[in-house]
């Protein structure tokens, strides 16, 4: 207990009676357990109203990356011939495409600035 006390009072830098007044005060805490309907008052006041639609954002078409996955589709359509199948695509971020039996994904980011 000393150890503690010497401790409070370096850290704290209060007095000795302080200190020992601080350690009989959290002697003294009691945890309070909460009834049913306490709990329950807890919960409705704590849950958030937060709707997931409000949060989702749209994002504005970028030109560049949809002419850019149009020449990159096309390219692999015309110097494939009847090889290159293109599986599917996203308009401003993916090609999915099979060239000589083997599937293959291209991507294409676009980098934040910061």
């Amino acid at each position: 207990m000393e150890t503690r006390i010497d401790l409070y009072m370096k850290n704290l830098g209060i007095s000795r009676e302080e200190a020992i007044a601080l350690i009989a005060d959290d002697a003294n805490d009691v945890s309070v357990e909460l009834s049913k309907s306490q709990v329950e008052v807890v919960k409705e006041m704590t849950r958030t109203t937060g709707d997931k639609d409000k949060r989702k954002t749209t994002r504005k078409p970028d030109a560049d990356k949809r002419f850019l996955i149009e020449i990159i589709t096309d390219a692999i359509l015309c110097d494939s011939g009847e090889d290159g199948i293109v599986v599917d695509s996203d308009l401003e971020r993916e090609i999915n495409f099979i060239f000589h039996g083997v599937h293959y994904r291209l991507t294409l980011s676009k980098p934040r600035i910061k």
